[in-house]
């Protein structure tokens, strides 16, 4: 997907949801890219400029970091080829329209305190704002009426399948780094398999299937 503005993308919203607010950019991220670093900072915070800005961090790297954002800009660009949601006038699919949705929402419930240093407005959001934002995303109804209903609950948690997972280190079939998630959790890495099959438990030479007739 094109790198896209905040201008460009909203030009489908409602007038009174396409409001264009001036703030300057506080990262060279583009519009899409700002939503979702901001949702991986939400899943999983870290030492990076959108942890910061919702007063939530860790002395370590966080999603952002991880790769996140490409993971979810990738998958939704592939699973929605619709409309993300007409009746709210956004009518962008996959990515575009899953940041717009995010942009719609945090504004209704915070016109205000969504203003700031980034396009985004769910990345000018504190941590606890975030999740009353996409509280009110999961539980609309005339949201999951939708024929993408279903997609919406996806949203936390494909970004923390991102954050924790090796989509941004894995290329040409293999990794070529260590992924992030397998550092903060300890995970030592794929198995090699386990042992050949060697024989039965205690000397036997056969199984019997439940039932069967010594």
């Amino acid at each position: 997907m094109p790198s896209l503005s905040r201008r460009a993308l909203l030009a489908g919203l409602p007038a009174s949801a396409a409001v264009v607010l001036t703030a300057r950019p506080a990262v060279a991220d583009d519009y899409v890219d700002q939503g979702f670093h901001a949702l991986a900072a939400y899943v999983l915070p870290g030492d990076d400029a959108y942890s910061r800005r919702q007063a939530v961090t860790a002395p370590r790297a966080g999603g952002v970091a991880a790769g996140t954002a490409g993971m979810l800009k990738e998958t939704y660009d592939h699973a929605v080829q619709i409309s993300v949601a007409p009746h709210l006038g956004v009518h962008a699919p996959g990515a575009g329209g899953i940041a717009a949705l995010l942009d719609l929402y945090s504004r209704k419930r915070y016109p205000l305190k969504s203003v700031g240093p980034f396009a985004h407005p769910f990345a000018n959001l504190a941590h606890a704002a975030k999740a009353r934002v996409l509280a009110d995303i999961d539980t609309d109804a005339a949201l999951q009426a939708l024929p993408l209903g279903f997609g919406f609950n996806t949203i936390i948690t494909l970004a923390a399948f991102g954050a924790f997972g090796e989509r941004a280190v894995y290329r040409d079939g293999r990794l070529t780094a260590r992924p992030l998630g397998w550092q903060l959790t300890g995970y030592a890495g794929v198995s090699d398999g386990h042992p050949e099959l060697r024989g039965y438990w205690a000397g036997r030479r056969a199984v019997r299937d439940v039932g069967e007739e010594a």
